[in-house]
C-alpha cells in the first residue's frame, strides 16, 4: 500500500489563524482559502501544486487516496482540509505529530521544527512567517516558488520523521491514531433504527 504525504499551506492573519481558533472553526469559516499542497508518494519527490480549489482538487485526484495511508505533521489539520474542503478520504492516517507526544511527551517540543532539529533532519523554512495576511493573489511567482519549496521541504521533513518514530510503534498504536484523525475529520453518527422505530410506534399509541 503507498503512503502519501501531505502538506497543505492556507491563508491566515493575525486574527484569522489556528492560534485563535479551533480547527473546525478555521477550515469551516468563509474566510479559509488553500495556498498551495504539497504531496509525496512513497520515496518519490515531492511535488507541489498552487492554483483555484478546482485545480488543486484536479491535482489531489491524480492520487489513489482510498488504498493509500496519509501521513501528516498535524494530521488533524490536513485531514480536515481533504475531507471537508476537497471531499477525499485516505485509506488511514498517520500523524508525526501524535507520535512524537507519544514518545516525547514536552521533552522536545512537539513542531516539526524542533523534532528534526533534535534528529538532525534538516531545517525547517520560515517562510510561512512571510505569508501572514496573504491570498494567493498576492503571491507573485517568485514568492510563490519559494512558499512551495516551502512547503516540499516539509514533506521531505516529515517523511523522514516518521521513518525514525515508526520504529518504536506497533499496528494497534497506529490504528489508535487513525482512528482519533478520522473520529474528527470524518465524523460518523450512527442510529438503532429498530430501537427508534420501535420507540416511534410506542410514542404514537400514547
Amino acid at each position: 500500500m503507498n503512503l502519501i504525504v501531505i502538506d497543505f499551506e492556507t491563508y491566515y492573519s493575525q486574527a484569522f489563524s489556528l492560534t485563535k481558533m479551533t480547527t473546525e472553526e478555521y477550515v469551516r469559516d468563509d474566510q479559509f482559502e488553500t495556498i498551495g499542497v504539497a504531496v509525496k508518494v512513497n520515496d518519490e519527490p515531492a511535488v507541489w501544486c498552487s492554483g483555484s480549489h478546482d485545480q488543486i482538487k484536479s491535482f489531489l485526484d491524480t492520487f489513489d487516496w482510498a488504498n493509500s495511508f496519509a501521513l501528516a505533521h498535524n494530521a488533524l489539520f490536513d485531514a480536515s482540509i481533504l475531507n471537508w474542503i476537497f471531499d477525499i478520504r485516505p485509506k488511514a492516517w498517520l500523524d508525526t505529530l501524535s507520535m512524537a507526544r507519544a514518545i516525547h511527551g514536552t521533552e522536545v517540543g512537539n513542531s516539526l521544527a524542533k523534532l528534526v532539529t533534535f534528529y538532525n533532519l534538516g531545517a525547517k523554512g520560515t517562510e510561512v512567517l512571510d505569508a501572514l495576511g496573504m491570498r494567493r493573489k498576492d503571491f507573485d511567482d517568485s514568492t510563490l516558488k519559494k512558499y512551495g519549496d516551502y512547503c516540499i521541504n516539509d514533506v521531505e521533513l516529515t517523511h523522514a520523521l516518521f521513518k525514525i518514530l515508526a520504529k518504536s510503534f506497533k499496528t494497534p498504536e497506529l490504528k489508535l491514531i487513525d482512528l482519533t484523525i478520522r473520529m474528527f475529520s470524518e465524523p460518523v453518527l450512527r442510529l438503532d433504527t429498530p430501537l427508534l422505530e420501535a420507540h416511534l410506534e410506542e410514542v404514537k399509541e400514547r
